[in-house]
């Protein structure tokens, strides 16, 4: 008898710690399969520049980025936007006052243009690097 009673606590034992590890998995791949934060970057286009200097921004793979590119131009000057090695195209010309909204997540690392296609030189760098 004190056997079997044994071998039941043997077995609750097991059956436990195995619940308990399929709970930590669980977790862990719901933890994976949440979307990261979604990080915000606004470019300004004016004077045939983004932001001024057309500056350097740098994110990790796995980044998921909104790119608020707004044409705050004075006078009726338009520009576009556009990340070609990024799948970005360039869409339609923005007017003075237009705004467009691009959401990426970024896949892979390496070092990608930003552009203006209307206006040669009107261009930034994304860094892309590993976690």
């Amino acid at each position: 008898m004190a056997e079997i009673g044994g071998k039941r606590r043997v077995l609750l034992v097991i059956l436990t710690l195995s619940l308990a590890l399929l709970l930590v998995g669980i977790v862990r791949w719901r933890a994976e399969q949440e979307p990261a934060p979604l990080l915000t970057v606004v470019l300004s286009m004016r004077d045939y520049t983004f932001n001024g200097d057309n500056p350097t921004f740098s994110f990790h793979v796995g980044d998921r980025v909104r790119f608020v590119v707004k044409n705050d131009e004075t006078t009726p000057i338009r520009h576009n936007f556009a990340i070609p090695e990024l799948n970005v195209p360039c869409d339609r010309e923005l007017g003075p006052g237009e705004i467009r909204h691009v959401i990426l997540t970024l896949s892979r690392p390496g070092t990608y243009e930003y552009r203006c296609c209307t206006h040669r030189g009107m261009a930034g760098k994304l860094v892309i690097t590993e976690r």
